[in-house]
């Protein structure tokens, strides 16, 4: 695909989130979340091989069945108050919430890299804030779908060994901990979704250089800084105090208003994501001794933007605390 049709398909990825974000009834959310799968689907096509056509088809059999789902159930509610309930969990089909998940992980082990970051953050802004939009009876029903995505992903990651399916399990599980943030006050779920866009952005970064999709393979020590700065956003994208991607669960665990057994789920989705993160990093953190610490020096500044961006919010809480 030639490079000014892809600008026109990201730009109408880009218009029509804005138009769900800004919609004032069913059918222009539903119309918005439809020219944005219509915009996203050519930009999967990045190398145009078979392999592509495949999962472009895996991707747009769920959406399609959802976007049908949330237009039956936001007519017929009308009549019937019952069916409103189906909307939500529509969204939650979307989004690739457990246990409505099947089609993510072969979705995006399948996909190049910058599709698979589209996917991974922008393609949640729209059914996230769909969801956030609804009468809080409705958002207070697919709760414990928030629980049982955080536990669910957080178990699924434990035996991947590709990079992409592992991202891909976690975000299942932050997207539970996205859905238990619905119901808190506004700032909350936007400064989870933001930060956690931005931890995906610095990993996106550094996977960028490397060819390789096993984990144990990303870490190059000809690159210290690089393997240094790709394990502290997977750390701080597993919730690693006092990184920045505990404060953003840190908020939702304070404001959020459920069960204890919807927290502890989410505590306990938290803990064993972050087990295998830290057997994941271990070894490269430990890797970096004093020949190496000398090529840090030569990294460059969008890396140590991205670094200061890991690590610069929880200083200022700690400082004003």
């Amino acid at each position: 695909m030639k490079s000014p049709y892809k600008s026109l398909f990201l730009f109408l990825m880009v218009s029509s989130t804005c138009m769900v974000l800004s919609s004032s009834n069913w059918l222009m959310t539903w119309m918005g979340l439809e020219i944005n799968m219509l915009g996203f689907i050519p930009l999967m096509y990045l190398k145009e091989t078979t392999s592509e056509s495949e999962t472009v088809a895996k991707y747009l059999v769920p959406q399609s069945l959802g976007s049908t789902i949330f237009i039956v159930a936001a007519t017929t509610s009308l009549y019937l108050d019952g069916l409103q309930t189906l909307m939500p969990i529509a969204m939650c089909l979307k989004l690739g919430a457990a246990p409505f998940h099947f089609w993510f992980p072969p979705v995006m082990a399948s996909l190049s890299m910058l599709p698979a970051f589209f996917l991974l953050t922008w393609q949640k802004i729209a059914p996230i804030f769909a969801i956030s939009s609804f009468n809080p009876t409705l958002s207070t029903k697919i709760l414990p779908i928030a629980g049982i995505s955080a536990l669910w992903g957080s178990i699924g990651g434990l035996n991947q060994t590709e990079i992409r399916s592992l991202l891909a399990y976690s975000s299942i599980a932050h997207t539970g901990w996205m859905l238990a943030s619905i119901n808190s006050p506004n700032p909350t779920l936007m400064i989870y979704v933001s930060t956690y866009i931005l931890i995906n952005l610095s990993i996106y970064t550094c996977l960028t250089k490397h060819s390789s999709k096993l984990h144990k393979q990303v870490f190059s020590a000809k690159e210290p800084f690089d393997s240094f700065l790709l394990a502290l956003s997977i750390l701080s994208l597993g919730g690693l105090p006092p990184l920045t991607g505990f404060l953003m669960k840190f908020l939702v665990l304070y404001y959020t208003e459920t069960s204890v057994l919807i927290v502890s789920m989410l505590i306990l989705g938290a803990l064993i994501s972050l087990l295998f993160y830290l057997s994941l990093t271990f070894s490269p953190l430990l890797s970096l001794n004093k020949a190496h610490t000398t090529k840090l020096k030569m990294a460059s500044k969008p890396s140590i933007m991205f670094l200061i961006s890991q690590i610069f919010p929880m200083s200022l809480m700690f400082f004003f605390l």
